[in-house]
């Protein structure tokens, strides 16, 4: 630039020198070459190991998942494989009195603490991965754990000159890519928080952000409508609000959790959506309860079955609601088809206007496959199944895969019935024949939680019918209830309640979210869903007991082995059938 500047200088002086000669000839002006801009240097290459030293740890979030804490023991696996040298693997916890020090040469695994694994993803879709370097940190990040796994080989491909004790990465490796695609179609949230992002089964994905406010969740509702994506349906229940969104290919189930300040935003590919409010239903018949008894004995000759559960509501129009049903025997199929048959106004055009599956336990979603399998479900019309079965890993982590179980039942599902599977998700509302069934609990309310316990992946949710409500649990575990409880509170004000994971363990020693259910239910009619004998063995448990001797407790009816129906409008003590009278 200081040649320029002479040479320029120069110029300019021999100008003014030929215009004080008079008329002499300006000669043509000099070639002048200006000198090339600085340039950057080149990035400098990045020794991981060097001489046998590795000079770089492996960083993983202390409170981290399955599949991240998986990524970076495959990283630190690979690395020791290719070059025979260990490289250090800690966590991100900073020990009390001592401060984060950004100096450190380290390779970071998903979600860190540190704020280079949050800079790395700053303005990245949530379909996209990164590696990238950020100060002296090397990062491997993404939105969701599926991405980040990719994001490692990515990194792995990268190293370069592998060899006994030594590899390199080069200087500059910056990539953002996408695998996710569907993911990618969600809008950034409004929130300084960094979300975290969860797969939840059947190309469905649940973002979390776990401190939020309801302004900012308004505004992201304003986003998804600016992004293309149209209301489909809203529900308020307590001071939690629940919005649906479509567009032509996918639909987001969003919500805003009051009690845990945090909002979940559920995208999946578009399928059957839960139908909007009719007009009116034309009332065929009395409507009317049935608990349908399943203590028979099944594979032990000598012990009766005592657990399960089989509900069957006959819905004012006519059809029914059934909810489980049993174990895979003909009995229970048949005793459900039998009770169809004697009670449809039209015995030769039989409606199941939804079966609910509370979740993927044979004794409860049994039934259902054995209905289909024996050709019951070739005599009636099923319009849809409802049910949310969790995604692969969370069956890994529950130490309860069954995969196959569940794929079955999906297939069995889809043939069998009009609308296939409708996934359940928190907010759904569902209008079935002058009921209303309004969802309250599915495991992705849990993530990211580990589940344990499978039964944390029971539905919970309400069915309203003339004028009284029931509160559904399934086997609902502790977790569950301890969630649903917090979210909902005197909101889950019902007139019946059923006893949840039919009275047995349900998690925890001390089952105090389970109590405070029952304590907000407040129902005066108890529903015991399985044996007589699971009655005499657990009434006395803790959990049991408080249900039971609530001073709004008047009536408990026990299915054992018997089927029970209930008209209503329901008043205690009319039934003309066994109970337990308080």
């Amino acid at each position: 630039m200081k040649r320029y500047l002479a040479l320029l200088a120069a110029l300019l002086l021999s100008l003014l020198l030929l215009a004080s000669c008079g008329e002499a000839e300006i000669p043509p002006a000099a070639d002048v070459t200006t000198a090339a801009p600085e340039t950057e240097a080149p990035p400098v290459d990045i020794e991981i190991i060097r001489d046998g030293t590795a000079y770089y740890t492996i960083v993983r979030p202390d409170k981290t998942n399955q599949a991240t804490l998986e990524a970076a023991i495959l990283l630190h696996g690979q690395l020791e494989k290719l070059t025979g040298v260990f490289p250090g693997l800690t966590t991100d916890w900073i020990k009390p009195g001592t401060e984060y020090d950004s100096s450190t040469l380290e390779i970071l695994i998903g979600h860190t603490g540190y704020p280079e694994s949050a800079q790395a993803l700053e303005g990245l879709g949530y379909g996209e991965y990164v590696v990238k370097q950020v100060g002296n940190k090397l990062v491997i990040n993404a939105w969701d754990t599926h991405s980040l796994s990719h994001a490692v080989t990515i990194f792995l491909n990268e190293l370069v000159e592998i060899d006994e004790g030594k590899c390199i990465l080069p200087g500059g490796t910056d990539f953002v890519r996408t695998e996710n695609f569907i993911t990618d179609k969600l809008p950034l949230y409004p929130d300084e928080d960094m979300p975290l992002l969860y797969p939840t089964g059947s190309d469905n994905y649940l973002l979390r952000i776990d401190t939020t406010t309801l302004n900012a969740y308004t505004e992201y509702c304003r986003i998804l409508e600016s992004a293309g994506f149209t209301l489909y349906t809203e529900n308020s229940a307590a001071s939690n609000e629940f919005d649906t969104y479509i567009n032509d290919d996918y639909v987001i189930n969003a919500g805003v959790y009051d009690y845990y300040k945090e909002a979940r935003i559920i995208i999946e590919p578009r399928i059957t959506l839960p139908t909007l409010k009719p007009d009116a239903t034309v009332e065929a018949v009395p409507p009317s309860f049935t608990t349908i008894g399943l203590e028979h004995y099944y594979k032990d000759p000598d012990k009766p079955l005592q657990n399960g559960q089989s509900f069957i509501w006959q819905l004012p129009d006519g059809s029914f609601l059934i909810v489980d049903g049993g174990v895979n025997r003909n009995y229970d199929s048949k005793t459900l088809y039998n009770f169809m048959q004697e009670h449809a106004p039209d015995k030769n055009n039989i409606t199941v206007a939804a079966w609910i599956i509370t979740h993927a336990h044979e004794d409860h979603h049994g039934a259902f496959y054995n209905f289909c399998n024996s050709g019951y479900a070739n005599r009636i019309n099923i319009e849809q199944v409802i049910a949310n079965f969790p995604s692969d890993q969370s069956y890994v982590d529950s130490g309860y895969d069954i995969t196959g179980t569940r794929d079955k039942l999906l297939n069995m599902a889809a043939k069998n019935s009009k609308n296939g599977v409708i996934k359940a998700h928190v907010g759904h509302v569902y209008y079935l024949g002058g009921a209303v069934v309004e969802m309250l609990y599915t495991y992705e309310s849990h993530l990211p939680g580990d589940i344990e316990a499978f039964n944390t992946s029971s539905l919970v949710f309400t069915v309203d019918i003339a004028g009284q409500r029931f509160l559904v649990t399934g086997d609902a575990t502790n977790q569950a209830c301890t969630i649903t409880a917090n979210m909902y509170g005197d909101y889950l004000k019902s007139d019946f309640v059923q006893i949840a994971h039919h009275g047995a363990g349900v998690g925890s020693n001390t089952s105090v979210g389970v109590r405070d259910l029952y304590t907000h239910a407040a129902a005066p009619i108890i529903l015991w869903p399985s044996g007589q004998r699971a009655y005499d063995a657990y009434y006395k448990e803790a959990r049991n007991a408080h249900a039971l001797n609530l001073p709004t407790t008047k009536e408990i009816f026990i299915s054992g082995s018997r089927v029970t129906t209930l008209l209503l409008p329901y008043t205690v003590g009319t039934s003309g059938q066994e109970s337990i009278l308080k």
